[in-house]
């Protein structure tokens, strides 16, 4: 069974997303090494965020960078020793109990308290194919600017419920 995360998940790089999306559900941001992109950084500035780069220079400079950049950034470091399967140290190669007892304290208690939003809630509130309407309700809510899945899994990972989704697109449908 996968750990609720109550917070946005920041790696290095897909293959440690795609590692920890085996045991972890929550919103992992990938940010592809030293070059940071502002609208990222623009959605994660007030957002709790925590950073789990790997245990290596690189990694290093890249919290360092982050940690200038964000304002609630909660930073785990895992040991490099057990972080080396193959030939390479780092997070995708680090054994999941050594990842998940760092983060125990990041954990979500009772996520079972919150109803996902689905794709077809999504599309019976006209957002999947309204641009705009999706873009108001991103922006009503601070999820960044985003695609459907996107905005679907950051309103997941944030807990928005259903019945405050359905307010913002009516108040968007009654100022067009």
């Amino acid at each position: 069974m996968k750990k609720y995360l109550k917070y946005i998940l920041v790696v290095e790089g897909k293959e440690d997303a795609s590692y920890l999306s085996n045991y972890i559900a929550s919103e992992i941001v990938v940010v592809n090494g030293y070059e940071l992109d502002s609208s990222l950084i623009s959605y994660l500035k007030d957002k709790d965020v925590i950073i789990m780069t790997d245990p290596d220079e690189a990694g290093q400079q890249i919290r360092n960078k982050l940690n200038g950049m964000l304002n609630k950034v909660h930073n785990v470091e895992i040991d490099i020793s057990k972080c080396n399967r193959g030939k390479k140290n780092g997070v995708a190669e680090c054994q999941i109990d050594e990842i998940l007892c760092k983060l125990k304290v990041f954990f979500e208690n009772n996520p079972e308290k919150y109803a996902e939003i689905t794709s077809f809630d999504l599309y019976e509130l006209k957002i999947t194919e309204n641009s705009q309407l999706r873009a108001y309700v991103s922006e009503k809510l601070n999820l960044g600017t985003c695609n459907n899945k996107q905005l679907l899994k950051r309103m997941n990972n944030t807990h928005v419920q259903l019945e405050v989704l359905k307010d913002i697109v009516k108040q968007y449908n009654h100022g067009n």
